[in-house]
């Protein structure tokens, strides 16, 4: 909205946001397959079933999925994109989105859903 031109280190804070969240997606694929939930091999109706391991085995890992591909894609939009205000634009509205999706695939503890600490 302040009309600034889209400078290195906006590009920088974008590649690090860009960079650090496929690092986290990495980690998570690392954390989903060394959890007891799928080293136990509990069946995908089973799972369903169940409101706390459907959370995590299916919800929560789609919806962190869509955010980095949200994050993903406006990066990429923004690099094709040839003003600066449509570069910010771009970056500004996938970014939120992919932030409220992160907000919503938070097992927060007052969820209800899901009963076990963050640590």
């Amino acid at each position: 909205m302040s009309k600034k031109a889209f400078s290195p280190s906006d590009n920088k804070i974008n590649l690090f946001l860009f960079i650090s969240a496929h690092t986290q997606l990495l980690v998570g694929i690392i954390l989903y397959f060394v959890s007891p939930i799928v080293k136990m091999g509990m069946s995908m109706p089973d799972a369903m079933k169940n409101p706390e391991v459907r959370f995590f085995m299916m919800e929560h890992s789609v919806m962190m999925i869509i955010a980095i591909v949200l994050i993903t894609m406006g990066r990429i939009l923004s690099k094709k994109a040839t003003t600066d205000a449509s570069k910010f634009k771009k970056l500004f509205w996938f970014n939120f989105i992919a932030l409220i999706v992160i907000f919503a695939a938070i097992p927060w503890p007052t969820f209800g859903m899901v009963h076990r600490p963050w640590f």
